[in-house]
């Protein structure tokens, strides 16, 4: 397991317009469905990062995640929605490196939240900025993935 080094910003993130299909079940095996979003688009997304929007149980990996494609198109599948999605401020922190890798940066984001006293308000949503292509994995190593954990900002009584 690799140490994490990258910094912890605040950041107010826009809303907008995604198509997105909801998954619920191991976590880990959500990304392969990701395609049928993009097929329900026709690959038109907006050039923003896909990402989802998700909550889990941390020990069994078992929740519930909305893919997101941001888009303007209408989704041609009766399982792909449109919905914008919230203006949040939230704690971010830039991951480098393979998914399996990135419990150690949630890590980093939990502790900054708990020792700055911050709320947590809504899911966290990961950004992927660099991954896997369609056809090739690429290297692991050079995969970017921002987690952004929704946060009001305030002092939290208790987290």
């Amino acid at each position: 397991m690799r140490k994490v080094n990258e910094v912890i910003e605040i950041k107010d993130i826009e809303p907008m317009r995604v198509a997105y299909k909801t998954y619920e079940g191991d976590l880990r095996q959500a990304g392969r469905h990701m395609p049928s979003v993009f097929k329900a688009i026709k690959g038109r997304s907006n050039g923003s990062p896909f990402f989802s929007i998700y909550s889990s149980d941390p020990q069994t990996k078992i929740g519930k995640a909305d893919l997101c494609v941001p888009t303007e198109e209408t989704p041609v599948a009766n399982d792909i929605f449109v919905k914008e999605t919230p203006r949040v401020k939230a704690a971010c922190v830039l991951h480098q490196g393979s998914y399996e890798e990135l419990s150690v940066a949630y890590e980093q984001l939990a502790d900054y939240v708990r020792t700055q006293g911050l709320l947590v308000t809504g899911p966290c949503r990961e950004v992927y900025i660099k991954g896997p292509g369609a056809l090739l994995k690429g290297n692991p190593k050079k995969y970017l993935t921002e987690i952004q954990l929704p946060i009001d900002g305030s002092k939290a009584d208790d987290y």
